[in-house]
């Protein structure tokens, strides 16, 4: 894979649903041009594969078209669809083994010296956590649910996947085993360390790991107040860090809000859930009880359950016993049926045994969010035009607010904001596979940034829309996802003129001669490549 003589060449892989995106720039070593190579992501949700690719195909194919060197991967953030190709399968060695790694470029959420992202982590510890005995609970009652089956999918997007089969409803057994182990090796660590501990051998966490320690030069960290970065080797190419944005409540600031969402009907449908899951977690993580930071009561003011059931009193003396006895008899024949192995359907309507699980989808679905909105989101600058390439990872709507009003001062006094960038985007991949709360709608007169303010003026002939997506199988979940969103789409297809790429689909579809004459068309096909694997789009810089 050669580079343009001046400009990019783009190359987006077709494995399903995931991203991974290959770029090469024309660069200088010396007196000698050469390629310079940027990966972005390489991930893919299992099941989801397009004209059956697998990963091994892509990975093999970018070893081939790099020569075996990639000067910097990006990892945008720690999703299964974004990073399982990082991962080591199975018994095999990794499969980036064979490919040699400059720079690894991350977001500033992955810097374990900066106190908010620790604090960021541990949040995220602590409710993946918590999940796992949802999950563990969830399929004790009804495996075969359909609140089983989303909490399967959306465990699996935080705890990636090692290659070897793993059966729906066991994607928090690992967490849980080492969890339990920990805390049986060290009784007295609280909840956040024994969780610290258990989510340590996820495989996304390694496969980030393992980024870090392949590259050739330290790890790079990359946030809204850093100066404009660049690539060694690529004269005055600029890259400006949109997001995530160093901002609490921008992070979990999740929805699109009245008219900035271009599907009213979902708005603000997680927004009451709250970030703290004590609570939840009081509920599920029986094996937590014995640490009393997890209480929200003190010890002696409960009755453990077993004891009603069973009528005992373990931990009681003779005395107690005769005294709440009578106690006991009274609660288990009101919540727990009449007889000792009885669970009377009469009073089945006191309990919350399992609807109260239904939360866990909420939780589950929130966390998936909150860690796409830590997504790292970069803005390609290329030298000689200023034409903009706008990467955003999952990006979701508290980093969209974030970027609208940023701005960066050169050397020289001259101020780019992002509100310039987007008007001069003529590529910008989708986020978060076209999902509702991934792009902003609203018009360039708007504060926030949004699609109406991307390829505005000379640029707008120029704009190419990128969405990795493979809707069939999205839209065979049990709970379907709108990937991409068809109201965003349609809006993609109208300001791009038809020149949206999309992973599942084989070929654009030239569009009417009102929208794009012939010759038009014919010189934007002369800038792509078509397969089966991927598809290929050159950005002229001249």
């Amino acid at each position: 894979m050669s580079s343009p003589t001046s400009g990019v060449k783009v190359r987006m892989y077709r494995q399903g649903h995931g991203d991974c995106f290959l770029l090469a720039f024309a660069g200088r070593e010396g007196r000698r041009k050469r390629t310079v190579y940027v990966l972005i992501d390489c991930g893919l949700k299992p099941g989801s594969e397009v004209n059956d690719q697998k990963i091994e195909a892509v990975i093999n194919d970018i070893h081939d078209a790099t020569n075996g060197h990639v000067d910097i991967v990006i990892a945008t953030h720690e999703h299964q669809d974004h990073v399982n190709g990082f991962a080591k399968k199975k018994n095999r060695k990794h499969l980036f083994d064979k490919i040699t790694i400059g720079q690894c470029w991350l977001a500033w959420t992955e810097d374990g010296s900066d106190e908010l992202a620790n604090a960021l982590r541990e949040r995220f510890r602590d409710t993946l956590v918590t999940l796992a005995y949802a999950q563990e609970k969830v399929e004790s009652r009804n495996k075969d649910s359909d609140l089983a089956a989303r909490l399967s999918d959306l465990l699996s997007t935080e705890t990636g996947d090692d290659g070897r089969p793993v059966k729906p409803g066991e994607e928090g057994r690992g967490i849980l085993e080492a969890f339990r182990m920990e805390k049986k090796a060290n009784p007295f660590l609280t909840t956040s360390e024994l969780a610290a501990s258990a989510v340590r051998g996820i495989t996304n966490k390694n496969a980030i790991k393992y980024l870090r320690n392949r590259s050739e030069e330290s790890t790079v960290y990359l946030s809204p107040d850093s100066p404009p970065a660049s690539i060694p080797l690529v004269k005055d190419l600029r890259i400006y860090t949109l997001g995530p944005p160093r901002n609490e409540a921008l992070l979990v600031d999740l929805d699109p809000v009245g008219d900035e969402e271009f599907h009213l009907g979902l708005s603000g449908r997680n927004r009451n859930l709250g970030g703290d899951t004590r609570g939840f977690a009081q509920a599920v993580a029986t094996d937590t009880a014995t640490n009393a930071e997890f209480q929200p009561f003190s010890k002696r003011h409960g009755i453990p359950q077993d004891d009603i059931l069973t009528r005992t009193l373990p931990n009681a003396s003779a005395g107690a016993q005769s005294s709440q006895q009578a106690r006991l008899d009274y609660l288990r024949q009101v919540y727990g049926g009449t007889g000792p192995d009885e669970n009377d359907e009469a009073t089945d309507w006191r309990r919350i045994d399992e609807e109260w699980l239904g939360t866990a989808e909420g939780l589950a679905l929130r966390l998936n969010n909150e860690v796409n909105n830590t997504s790292l989101v970069l803005a390609f600058q290329l030298p000689k035009t200023g034409k903009v390439l706008l990467f955003t990872g999952d990006a979701q709507r508290g980093s969209w607010i974030g970027w609208s009003d940023l701005e960066w001062t050169d050397d020289e006094n001259r101020t780019t904001t992002v509100r310039d960038l987007l008007a001069r985007c003529v590529l910008y991949k989708v986020g978060h596979h076209g999902s509702h709360n991934a792009t902003l709608n609203g018009t360039s007169a708007d504060d926030h940034a949004n699609l109406g303010w991307m390829a505005r003026g000379e640029f707008a002939d120029d704009f190419v829309a990128m969405i990795p997506a493979n809707t069939p199988w999205a839209l065979g979940k049990s709970k379907p996802w709108m990937h991409p969103l068809p109201q965003i789409e349609e809006a993609l297809t109208k300001k791009t003129r038809g020149r949206v790429f999309r992973s599942d689909r084989d070929a654009i579809e030239q569009p009417d001669e009102a929208v794009m004459c012939t010759a038009e068309w014919q010189a934007f096909k002369k800038l792509c490549k078509e397969t089966k694997l991927y598809f290929e789009y050159s950005v002229e810089d001249r």
